[in-house]
């Protein structure tokens, strides 16, 4: 189960996404609900890194300004969004928590990495590693012997071949991801952050795609 901060940053990244005018809610969005509660651990741990709400607000808008939110059309959690809480609910059991802390939820997002949150945390300088290490700080807990990431991917379907639609949208994915890897390494911060506005597009189209294969497989 959530801690109640937890429920309240899960709520307000709903917020932050309408408040911005996006069609889903992003790993980016969760990050600005973590900047907007300064009692959560989460909070504490981005401003040690230097995080601040602004600088991180400027920089989402600008990458998601061709994704502005239709009038009605309902807002929907991207696949790095549960992916992150997948992790988060593994980083909570691990450390023996009975619930999902702000920091757990921080943790989930950048160890997962995926989605456009890691990318501008990684862009100001807050690496997965250097978020380990305030979080353990931060808990007094260590983080070492992490095991292998959980995968989305219900295991009883690992072995079924995956519908040409899905398939398709996969590889245009993973060519987004690769140009937005290289725009990272080439420092060009402009183009990485428009990929990552597209990779949050193509995420979105493979869950819908997946869902709906596997909903027919019964």
């Amino acid at each position: 189960m959530f801690s109640e901060e937890s429920k309240r940053i899960l709520v307000g990244a709903q917020g932050q996404a309408e408040r911005i005018g996006t069609s889903y809610v992003g790993t980016e969005h969760l990050l600005l609900a973590m900047l907007r509660l300064e009692s959560s651990a989460a909070y504490r741990v981005l401003a040690r890194l230097g995080i601040s709400y602004d600088e991180l607000a400027n920089k989402i808008k600008a990458a998601t300004a061709n994704d502005k939110l239709r009038q009605g059309r309902r807002v929907v959690p991207t696949m790095a969004i549960k992916r992150t809480v997948e992790v988060a609910f593994g980083e909570a059991d691990r450390m023996n928590s009975k619930v999902v802390d702000t920091a757990h939820l921080l943790l989930g997002l950048a160890l997962q990495g995926e989605g456009m949150g890691p990318f501008v945390l990684h862009d100001l300088g807050a690496t997965p590693e250097r978020i380990v290490a305030e979080v353990e700080g931060d808990l007094g807990v260590p983080l070492s012997g992490r095991g292998k990431l959980p995968t989305s991917r219900p295991p009883w379907t690992i072995d079924l071949p995956e519908p040409p639609e899905v398939v398709g949208l996969r590889e245009r994915l993973a060519s987004v991801r690769f140009a937005l890897k290289h725009a990272v390494e080439a420092g060009d911060t402009e183009h990485a952050l428009k990929l990552g506005s597209e990779e949050k597009r193509l995420e979105s189209l493979v869950d819908r795609a997946r869902r709906k294969w596997l909903a027919s497989l019964g």
